[in-house]
């Protein structure tokens, strides 16, 4: 990446609405994940499949509405819906491979797991959800 490429990515006020709603989404899914494990004894794997969904909704709604919102939309709500739930699903494979592996190899537990994963899914979320879901 060249370094005037560099500082315009840093400017850019996206990254930092994306990182806010990323970050609430990352208290959803660890918030959740802990309620549906330590309380209702379900499996970490699920909790975080459904905890994630919550997750998803979430963010889809509020980088619609304010991260992306200087953005032109060509398409209808459904559909950037559709497409970001996909491209979300992908950084859910991300994030359970990381989880699993942090667990089974490094005996971590579960929340500190899906943190790290969630940190490392995270670029991989904006650039897709910049390049494909709320492209103009």
């Amino acid at each position: 990446m060249k370094f005037q490429n560099l500082v315009e990515f840093i400017k850019n006020p996206e990254i930092y609405k994306f990182f806010l709603v990323g970050l609430g989404g990352a208290i959803i899914i660890l918030g959740l994940t802990l309620v549906f494990t330590s309380i209702f004894g379900i499996h970490y794997i699920i909790s975080t499949v459904i905890s994630f969904e919550f997750s998803m909704v979430w963010g889809f709604f509020a980088n619609d509405k304010w991260t992306f919102s200087l953005v032109k939309k060509t398409s209808r709500p459904y559909l950037r819906f559709i497409k970001y739930n996909g491209f979300s699903l992908i950084g859910l494979g991300i994030i359970q491979v990381i989880m699993i592996t942090l667990i089974t190899y490094f005996g971590l537990h579960y929340t500190i797991s899906q943190s790290v994963s969630i940190i490392v899914a995270f670029s991989f979320n904006f650039l897709m959800s910049k390049k494909f879901s709320f492209r103009n």
